[in-house]
């Protein structure tokens, strides 16, 4: 079921699709225009996956959310605006994180692929792969990454993906954990611990919890872009449930004050 909109919500719902017409091309990625990004995710889509119930949600004022061709095409303009600083200056800082000798790297929900090229770039002789559980998120990560010859994307769920146990030297999660419910976020970072090799890293970036300036910052997010989950994230804490997957060695770092990078190790 659906989580209802609020009022606010359903305003700016009923207010970007009346002003479509001169709005769209405002937030449109314009590496998508003469593509058929829905003909392209249908034909990447793996007809094994199935999609939980939390994610059939509207998110950032989408209908249907990640399942709509829309989330796609609109989601790189309107995130490196929303981003503070930016997206592109936070995807190059998280990306310096990566240990320089990991020869393996899974990025889950990587979306349209910005985090994913981000390492792949600092990581040049590393094997990236990205995942996501939306086929027109991994359509549009496929077209802008063609540059980038380590980079490889997969349709899939994050919760129970088909690579071996201990197959990767990293794993990561970038903006993941706040667009779904708790118990989902653990099943997730179970299956970033069986997929890791030992003393591989989990490094997870997302928005900071627990203090007054985060906690304004997710209501005004989940209040005005639509975050279905973001209240359970704020009264969370993402460092507890890493060491509840099993994770050691797990660390804090803050960054630009409303975000923060965490990450643990999967012991030898």
């Amino acid at each position: 079921m659906k989580i209802a909109l609020n009022p606010l919500q359903q305003g700016i719902v009923s207010f970007l699709q009346s002003n479509e017409t001169w709005m769209r091309p405002l937030l449109t990625e314009r590496i998508f225009d003469n593509i058929d990004l829905k003909a392209e995710g249908d034909r990447l889509a793996n007809p094994a996956v199935s999609y939980p119930d939390y994610y059939k949600q509207d998110f950032h004022s989408v209908d249907g959310g990640y399942l709509n061709k829309d989330a796609a095409i609109t989601y790189d303009p309107i995130t490196e605006k929303i981003l503070v600083p930016s997206e592109s200056f936070l995807r190059k800082e998280f990306a310096a994180y990566f240990p320089a000798n990991a020869k393996r790297v899974l990025d889950l929900g990587c979306g349209t692929g910005t985090a994913t090229r981000a390492i792949a770039e600092r990581l040049p002789d590393a094997d990236v792969i990205g995942a996501d559980l939306s086929p027109y998120m991994v359509a549009a990560a496929k077209l802008k990454a063609k540059h980038l010859s380590n980079v490889s994307f997969i349709h899939g769920n994050a919760e129970h993906l088909p690579f071996e146990d201990a197959s990767f030297d990293a794993v990561t999660a970038s903006l993941l954990f706040h667009e779904m419910p708790p118990d989902a976020g653990l099943s997730v970072m179970r299956e970033a611990l069986r997929l890791l090799k030992p003393n591989g890293v989990f490094l997870v970036f997302d928005g900071a919890q627990g203090d007054g300036l985060a906690k304004l910052g997710g209501q005004i997010s989940s209040s005005m872009f639509l975050e279905p989950y973001a209240e359970p994230f704020l009264a969370g804490n993402l460092a507890t449930m890493m060491r509840d997957a099993g994770f050691t060695d797990v660390s804090i770092t803050p960054m630009m004050m409303i975000y923060d990078v965490r990450k643990g190790v999967k012991a030898a």
